[in-house]
């Protein structure tokens, strides 16, 4: 599996997109009189850019599957049975 799977990489792609169409039209707007700061247009695209990819990231990161750590005898004290698996699971 790679680093950064092509989902990932698509849904970036499209968040850089919006965020810049976001800053252009910020920016430049319907009113030549408007006077807007550089901050303004930078927060602008960077709303457009996390409204695109947060919801792309966060479907990628829910539909993985979750392999469990090898589960270890759970006989003993309570605190001999935290975590009862050798090792944290693995997202495939």
């Amino acid at each position: 599996m790679p680093l950064v799977p092509p989902v990932i990489n698509s849904a970036m792609d499209a968040a850089f997109v919006a965020g810049m169409q976001a800053m252009t039209a910020f920016s430049t707007g319907d009113d030549p009189a408007r006077e807007v700061t550089q901050d303004q247009v930078i927060a602008a695209g960077a709303a457009a850019f996390a409204a695109v990819a947060g919801p792309a990231i966060t479907a990628y990161i829910k539909s993985a599957t979750v392999v469990p750590g090898i589960t270890v005898a759970t006989a003993g004290s309570p605190s001999a049975q935290v975590g009862a698996t050798t090792g944290p699971g693995v997202i495939v």
